[in-house]
């Protein structure tokens, strides 16, 4: 592996397959209740369990209290995508948008649906009825009725439906002996003008895979910015050390000069006054050690947010960064960059899906402006008898053929709603169109404006290294002449602030330049691919 930033590594394909897996990002639950939620009592009761907390961590600490970490910038680019607390929660999207294509689905599932029913009327016999009864009586029918029936459909995208049903039926009054039937029909529903067609009736299933394929495009852009954070957080973290050396070898040159007046003020040689001026030089590098020191923390805490190392206490961990800022120069071309941008940018990709969705939620409108003509058949046979095995004699008998043939019709006349739902869909795709293109134009220039950046940082690079050489040259001649007398105390103070500003440039157009080759990668989409990492994360997704 390669510690420069020039060429990628191959990720084992363990540690991405961490990134779908959750490993280390935490998946227990917690259940949480009012008092749980409630701050404590009071401020000296909670410092008290700080304090318990506090040393607690401590005991799990070095004699020292540190916990130093050997880190590459591979090594944090992989133990980000394997332990980053947000990357853990970004990866459960794609996982759930997979499940809306099946829910689309299921509106083409075959359905059974079965019904079972009971009931009993009484009434007052009319006196029309052929029966003849006492003067003044007043007879009541019973009439008892059980009903069955079971019933398999199928709805298909062709906007068709397709159903069986058979079922039995008991009834019996207290007029009449019992009486049994059995029944069966097969039967078709066929759209013929609003919801015909595979191509309206796909529309939410094609718009469900379209954006369970958003979701892993965003996934996907979000482990390129993760990616992205992560080695600008690293080379951030290599700056500020590498600037606390030179703030370390100013303070030695502060130092040496202090240590020289003090000596010619003793002979006679140099004055109070140049030996106040380099002490107070001298505490001027200090404290800008003493602000070094803390950027570095600083960035070392951003890196541990980040990375989430396993540790009993993570936040006293000090990264040690083993790749030293080496660069060489690419050969690159904004044409081509631009090129691989619209490629490569998961953001484009997700506009590209919203677009579709716009066109079928448009297909989907269209349709419904139609009227609903629908066309329907059926056919079966039914059998009676005086018993519930006779109700099935004659279900296989042709003469009691029943069939059924019709056309439905619906429509609104205004029609108001259809009408303004297809407008606003047409608006909704003409937008996603405009903001696609507005998109790439962006995105275009920010690609643009990043290979500017990389080329301005590789020549300022150079000229910063050229102002070193000329800087040490320099302050090893006035030192020469301050030996001789011939040059003062302030004199060579300042040439020293040039050198160690010089550096300070130096070291920043060095690590620039890599981080600028970082954010060109980012904005092309191409980064995952140059770390060697795009292959194993889109077999896993």
């Amino acid at each position: 592996m390669k510690s420069t930033h020039t060429t990628g590594y191959t990720a084992p394909l363990l540690l991405v397959a961490g990134l779908l897996a959750g490993v280390g990002c935490g998946s227990v639950r917690t259940s949480y209740t009012t008092e749980a939620v409630q701050p404590p009592e009071s401020l000296e009761r909670a410092l008290v369990q700080a304090e318990d907390a506090r040393l607690e961590s401590r005991a799990t600490l070095p004699h020292d209290g540190v916990t130093t970490m050997p880190l590459s910038r591979d090594g944090a680019v992989l133990t980000a995508l394997a332990r980053n607390r947000s990357l853990g929660v970004q990866r459960l999207d794609p996982e759930i948008a997979a499940l809306l294509p099946n829910i689309e689905r299921g509106a083409f599932d075959p359905r059974l649906t079965s019904r079972a029913s009971f009931g009993r009327d009484t009434r007052q016999l009319g006196g029309t009825a052929a029966f003849s009864f006492p003067a003044g009586a007043s007879p009541e029918i019973e009439d008892e009725h059980i009903d069955g029936s079971i019933t398999a459909s199928q709805y298909f995208p062709t906007g068709t439906e397709v159903y069986l049903t058979g079922g039995v039926a008991r009834n019996n009054t207290n007029f009449t002996d019992p009486e049994y039937s059995g029944r069966w029909s097969v039967g078709v529903n066929q759209a013929l003008l609003r919801g015909r067609g595979t191509r309206v009736n796909l529309v939410s299933l094609r718009q469900a895979e379209n954006s369970a394929a958003r979701s892993i495009h965003e996934l996907r852009g979000f482990v390129i910015d993760l990616v992205e954070q992560v080695e600008q957080a690293y080379w951030a973290l290599v700056l500020a050390q590498e600037t606390v050396r030179i703030q370390e070898y100013s303070i030695e040159l502060a130092q040496e000069q202090v240590r020289l007046n003090e000596s010619y003020v003793r002979v006679g040689r140099g004055t109070t006054a140049e030996l106040l001026s380099a002490k107070a030089e001298l505490a001027s590098r200090e404290a800008d050690l003493i602000d070094g020191r803390a950027a570095v923390r600083q960035r070392n805490l951003a890196l541990v947010r980040l990375l989430n190392p396993d540790a009993d206490s993570q936040w006293a961990i000090t990264f040690d960064p083993q790749d030293p800022p080496e660069v060489a120069e690419i050969n690159l071309d904004d044409i081509t960059s631009a090129h691989l941008a619209k490629l490569y940018r998961p953001i484009l990709a997700q506009a590209k899906l919203d677009i579709s969705n716009s066109e079928l939620e448009v297909v989907r409108t269209r349709n419904g402006l139609l009227p609903r003509l629908d066309a329907f058949g059926s056919y079966g046979r039914t059998s009676l008898g005086n018993s519930q095995r006779n109700a099935f004699d004659r279900l296989d008998d042709s003469a009691y053929d029943n069939y059924e043939l019709g056309l439905q019709f619906e429509m609104y006349p205004l029609n108001r709603s259809e009408r303004a739902r297809d407008r606003r869909a047409r608006f909704r795709l003409e937008l996603a169109e405009t903001a696609l293109s507005n998109l790439e134009q962006m995105i275009e220039m920010e690609v643009r404006q990043a290979a500017i950046e990389v080329d301005r940082q590789w020549q300022r690079l150079g000229a910063t290294r050229r102002t070193v050489e000329s800087r040490e040259e320099e302050l090893r001649a006035e030192q020469s002449r301050f030996r001789v007398g011939r040059s003062t105390t302030l004199d060579l103070l300042s040439i020293q602030r040039d050198l160690v500003q010089a550096r300070v440039d130096e070291i920043v157009a060095r690590v620039g330049y890599i981080q600028a080759l970082t954010t060109l990668y980012a904005v092309e989409g191409t980064l995952l691919e140059r770390r060697g990492i795009g292959a194993e994360l889109e077999m896993e997704l």
